[in-house]
């Protein structure tokens, strides 16, 4: 499991950058049959602090961002499998 937040803490008075949040979930489970040959399984969940009801920012295109709260913009569930021919 990797847990990740990362944050941009701007002070608007000095910087023109926009203040945002963001926290990412990453979850796998391998199940390996032998050396080369195994199935993956994961899972991917990331919040941001965006709001779809706000105005994009003229100056970097992104949709500006909400100071509390967090919206998911993100899922992804996968399965993976590898197989190692050997002859």
């Amino acid at each position: 499991m990797i847990l990740q937040y990362t944050s941009v803490l701007s002070n608007p008075a000095i910087s023109a950058l926009s203040r945002s949040k963001n926290f990412n979930t990453d979850f796998l489970i391998t199940y390996l049959v032998h050396p080369g040959t195994a199935i993956y399984v994961g899972y991917n969940t990331d919040l941001a602090n965006l709001n779809r009801n706000l105005a994009v920012d003229p100056l970097t295109n992104l949709i500006l961002t909400r100071p509390h709260g967090y919206l998911n913009d993100g899922r992804q569930f996968f399965v993976k499998a590898s197989y190692l021919f050997r002859f």
